[in-house]
């Protein structure tokens, strides 16, 4: 029976402990979990028995992190069988131990690292695979070492990464200085359930370019600041290979990125719309936000108005409510503070009282939240119905 090249093979590969003594080749640091072992459990040792056997089936298959040499006579005949059409459904474990094989794969010499990508973006095309997590960590695994932020947006905007990793790839993307694109932002918001799904592409393009004009910067270098400087910090990388140890950046933008995706299903709504985006400009001009002239141009729009309400980007579950909320107002504005933060501003009329206390009932326990009546700061405190402070 043929053995599939990428298939390590006892006695013909090179073991994991040899590949880590060479570790400096790799651009990663890399170490064994068990670091005096010199097996290497996913080789197929095939000096072992074997016997022919129909696929396995639930009460006979093996489990999972098992290598070749844990399975029975019979398993081990059919993972020879099956790993010459892996795209055929098999047992999680033989999956596991097949792409245990492609990630030390992903560590060698060009041809074989270049080889494992293919093999594993003909399994991501296959309805036994999509469905496991574990074939698009080591696929996210193949782009960081490829260092390609281009190549990682374009596997983004069509690759079913569970929802939980499009976060990390969109860490790695930035650090990678690859820009957000508009066809990304529809499969990680449909994932998501973000409203930003239902948009055009044409439209989202020109958002994101208004959304980058009111950060000051581009979207996910944006989101990964908010991290802190410890994002790009080297981290444990889970493998599939039970004894590989890879670290490598993990910054995970979600909970950052999502209240921006939030605000691209609404931003420029009155203006920016499939019939509209033709001119580049024009749209741009539009969707823009003002920015801030300043304290004195600021105290001015504050003493025009009967109330105004200024919050910030917050972690809590209803910010994208609340935004989406403020958004709907005439009166609405984003600001740019003097740390390029984004400040959301909403003026109201004393006839507009009802929909005060609706943004009120969101915002009001967050920290950056402030309140103005008249031109004059409210304390929290004094900001309730039918308060003498609000008269």
């Amino acid at each position: 029976m043929s053995i599939e090249s990428l298939m390590r093979v006892a006695g013909r590969d090179e073991a994991l402990s040899s590949l880590v003594a060479r570790a400096q080749l790799w651009p990663l640091p890399i170490t064994l979990a068990s670091p005096a072992s010199s097996e290497d459990y996913a080789l197929l040792d095939l000096s072992l028995r074997t016997e022919p056997g129909a696929p396995a089936v639930d009460d006979n298959a093996p489990v999972v992190g098992l290598g070749y040499a844990g399975f029975t006579p019979r398993q081990r005949g059919q993972f020879l069988a099956w790993q010459q059409t892996p795209l055929t459904p098999a047992p999680p474990a033989f999956q596991q131990l097949l792409l245990a094989n492609l990630e030390v794969r992903l560590l060698q010499d060009t041809p074989l690292a270049l080889a494992a990508r293919t093999q594993l973006e003909m399994l991501e095309q296959s309805d036994a695979w999509r469905d496991n997590p574990a074939l698009w960590r080591v696929s996210l695994l193949s782009h960081w070492l490829a260092q390609d932020g281009g190549a990682l947006a374009t596997w983004l905007a069509h690759a079913a990464l569970p929802a939980d990793l499009f976060g990390l790839a969109l860490g790695m993307q930035a650090l990678l200085d690859a820009p957000l694109s508009a066809a990304e932002v529809r499969p990680i918001a449909r994932q998501w359930r973000q409203p930003a799904a239902e948009l055009s592409e044409a439209v989202l393009v020109f958002r994101l370019q208004s959304l980058a004009v009111a950060l000051g910067q581009e979207p996910l270098q944006w989101v990964l600041a908010q991290l802190g400087p410890d994002a790009p910090r080297p981290r444990p990388w889970r493998c599939q290979h039970r004894d590989l140890r890879v670290e490598l950046p993990q910054p995970d933008v979600r909970r950052a990125l999502e209240p921006l995706l939030a605000e691209l299903a609404i931003l420029g709504d009155a203006t920016v719309n499939d019939a509209t985006v033709g001119d580049a400009t024009e749209a741009m001009e539009v969707a823009a936000p003002a920015p801030s002239d300043g304290a004195d141009a600021g105290h001015s729009a504050l003493s025009r108005a009967h109330l105004i309400v200024e919050f910030r980007q917050s972690r809590s579950e209803f910010f994208a409510i609340a935004l989406r909320q403020a958004q709907k107002r005439a009166g609405f504005m984003q600001l740019l503070d003097e740390d390029r933060h984004l400040v959301y501003r909403v003026v109201f009329r004393k006839n507009e009282m009802n929909h005060f206390w609706q943004l009120w009932n969101y915002v009001q326990g967050w920290t950056a939240t402030r309140v103005y009546c008249k031109g004059e700061e409210l304390q929290k405190w004094q900001v309730y119905p039918y308060s003498q402070y609000l008269r």
